[in-house]
């Protein structure tokens, strides 16, 4: 007996990416040029993505227009 499945696309999906942080702590100190990354917790100067015309971390990936990274960063 064949046994009839529908198929799934959520496996191949990219999982969303989870915010470490939601603020940038007091110790820290932005300079020109440089955002607070949620996602790696980390002080970044977001890199040109010549392909995709966005501004990306080098560490993580994560566009500027993501919702936490322009919430954190008051853009």
């Amino acid at each position: 007996m064949i046994k009839d499945e529908q198929l799934t696309l959520f496996p191949l999906m990219e999982r969303a990416k989870n915010v470490k942080t939601k603020s940038i702590p007091k110790n820290v100190t932005l300079k020109r040029g440089q955002l607070w990354c949620p996602y790696c917790s980390n002080v970044v100067i977001f890199v040109k993505d010549k392909r995709l015309n966005v501004k990306r971390c080098p560490f993580c990936g994560i566009s500027d227009n993501d919702f936490w990274v322009k919430k954190v960063n008051e853009i």
